[in-house]
């Protein structure tokens, strides 16, 4: 009996049907796996903005302060470690990271959620704490956590400065900042809410929580994944943008992880890398992604009233971020 075999031609196209197969699918695949990671990421947040808001119906309608425990970066006798950006573990407690887990803005709303990893956002991926807790003077300018790196602390900490990082115009975050105008008072800038979610005039339109955050655009800190724990928009100014004070928030879905020069944090102007989206939860609990040219759209101020933002300097400005700014109702 005669067997008929496959031609060197018909092997070849069927080698070439199968590889354009693989070119149409394959970036359906990649687009999948993307469209998975942002799906996750979303989830992440909606349990932490449900966390928190379980945590404030506990405490009178009030959100835990970002350093909630004595923080000796507001200048308070005594105070308490960890610090933003200084992991050392609190008081007495050494030895003995666990026992302060819950310190911090993220670690008070854990027994909420359960769930230290939900603060990883899946494009960013997990923190290389191992590479990055030596080098922690050089980076943060803090000094190195008790006993440098130790695996079984991780947990402590993320929460001390996770990737999911708070809007620091709604949370009470009190110390001030040297900018190139002058001191940065934060929260004594009228109407501030320092937590007190009765006081943000528009919860559904006020961002609680970034998903994506960095320390830094360059670097260890880029090349580590290490979380900034804190973002804010832009600096108010006439044209709502100024670099320097820019929030280094990495607006990654659907998009790319962006440069490592501080020059790419003109973004969306100089990088269209990073016209992608981020996702972010909302003080009234929904959450959503968004082009950094939503979230962080200017727009004047209701009524063309000014608002201060730099408390003691009596800075003001016409032109904010309503996405941003918890006290004008927008």
């Amino acid at each position: 009996m005669n067997h008929r075999a496959f031609t060197l031609i018909e092997l070849l196209v069927v080698i070439a049907i199968i590889a354009i197969l693989a070119a149409i699918l394959f970036p359906v695949f990649a687009q999948a796996k993307d469209a998975a990671k942002k799906a996750t990421c979303v989830s992440d947040s909606k349990q932490t903005v449900l966390a928190a808001l379980m945590y404030s119906n506990d405490f009178d309608d009030v959100l835990p302060r970002h350093d909630n425990n004595g923080s000796c970066t507001y200048g308070e006798s005594p105070c308490e470690h960890p610090d933003w950006g200084d992991m050392r573990p609190p008081g007495d407690l050494q030895a003995n990271y666990n026992s302060g887990a819950y310190v911090m803005y993220w670690g008070a709303i854990e027994p909420y959620h359960k769930n230290t990893g939900i603060s990883i956002c899946p494009q960013l991926g997990k923190t290389n704490w191992s590479g990055l807790i030596p080098a922690w003077p050089s980076i943060t300018g803090n000094p190195v956590p008790t006993g440098g790196y130790q695996t079984g602390l991780e947990r402590y900490y993320y929460n001390t400065l996770g990737q999911m990082a708070l809007n620091m115009m709604v949370v009470d975050f009190g110390p001030q900042m040297n900018t190139p105008s002058g001191q940065y008072y934060n929260n004594t800038r009228p109407g501030a809410p320092k937590g007190r979610l009765g006081s943000v005039t528009s919860p559904a339109n006020t961002i609680l929580s970034a998903a994506e955050s960095t320390w830094d655009w360059n670097g260890p800190a880029l090349a580590g994944n290490l979380g900034n724990g804190l973002v804010w928009p832009s600096y108010p100014n006439t044209s709502c943008v100024n670099w320097w004070q820019d929030g280094w928030t990495r607006y990654v879905h659907n998009g790319k992880s962006g440069g490592a020069s501080y020059a790419d944090m003109n973004r969306i102007t100089n990088n269209p890398n990073l016209q992608g989206l981020a996702v972010f939860s909302f003080c009234d609990g929904h959450v959503k992604a968004m082009k950094y040219t939503e979230a962080e759209k200017c727009v004047p101020t209701p009524n063309g009233a000014p608002w201060q933002y730099l408390g003691a300097a009596g800075y003001t400005a016409t032109t904010y971020y309503p996405y941003w700014i918890p006290e004008i109702d927008h």
